[in-house]
């Protein structure tokens, strides 16, 4: 469309004129919603960087100070006192030092990414009422299987994580795996483990069993990989229904296996 060709532009305009040292995620699982003068962390799960001694250099140097100041203000802690403190998981290594970097002394070197397309955990963009801590993560409640009478699956979607008004945009449980370009299993756990794949509550699971499809697609290119057998995952056990995400967001469900839809791919 035009609007697609004019943001393309726009785009390639725009960094015609800077040097991009990084690319990288964010996590906004990591702050309280509502209070967006918190610090937010990068994502270690994704991290693009432009080679670079001297950059290197300096991060050491910022290691070696020492001028990390604990607590879990968002304010006044972290790393020289920026406010990239405890609140975020692995504030002294990669996701609260890269943070601190490329946010406050090369902020115009950076570049932030969509967290759905190129490091997709499969997380809801908004807060749930499900859990009165408002950094629980819980995703959206299936159509299907809310149940008004009973408050385990009866709970809503809340305010969006990063502050805006909308953030479809970053709705990871319902993006299409087809336009992700990297995904990562810390939500949905270890695909080797071969967990059930039959469970559905929440828009996570279709999403997580079609992240596990895509895990075993890659794994079956590998040497010795391709005699595995429903015995060999299961036990023979024959289970469904198979689930899958839509274009529009939403789930289909069809007949079938889901074991052999998606830890052996047929």
């Amino acid at each position: 469309s035009d609007a697609v060709h004019s943001n393309e532009a726009a785009a390639a305009e725009l960094f015609r004129n800077i040097t991009v040292d990084a690319y990288f995620t964010k996590d906004y699982n990591m702050i309280i919603p509502g209070q967006q003068n918190q610090k937010v962390g990068v994502q270690g799960g994704f991290l693009a960087v432009r080679p670079s001694s001297e950059t290197y250099t300096h991060l050491l140097q910022l290691v070696y100070s020492g001028e990390f100041y604990g607590g879990f203000d968002a304010r006044t802690s972290g790393w020289f006192k920026s406010g990239y403190g405890k609140h975020i998981w692995g504030a002294m290594t990669i996701q609260g030092l890269m943070a601190y970097y490329f946010d406050v002394e090369q902020l115009h070197h950076s570049v932030e990414l969509n967290k759905c397309r190129y490091n997709n955990i499969a997380d809801n963009a908004r807060t749930s009422s499900f859990a009165k801590n408002p950094k629980f993560p819980r995703c959206t409640l299936l159509p299907f299987v809310r149940n008004a009478s009973n408050p385990r699956y009866n709970f809503d979607d809340r305010v969006c994580r990063d502050g805006r008004e909308t953030c479809d945009d970053t709705d990871c449980q319902r993006f299409p795996l087809k336009k992700a370009r990297v995904l990562h299993y810390t939500y949905c756990k270890n695909p080797w483990n071969c967990n059930g794949c039959e469970y559905l509550e929440t828009y996570k699971e279709p999403t997580c069993y079609e992240m596990l499809r895509e895990w075993f697609k890659v794994r079956s290119t590998m040497v010795g990989e391709g005699n595995r057998t429903l015995e060999w995952v299961t036990g023979g056990m024959e289970d469904g229904p198979v689930s899958f995400i839509r274009e529009d967001g939403e789930v289909e469900l069809r007949q079938g296996n889901c074991f052999k839809e998606f830890y052996l791919g047929y």
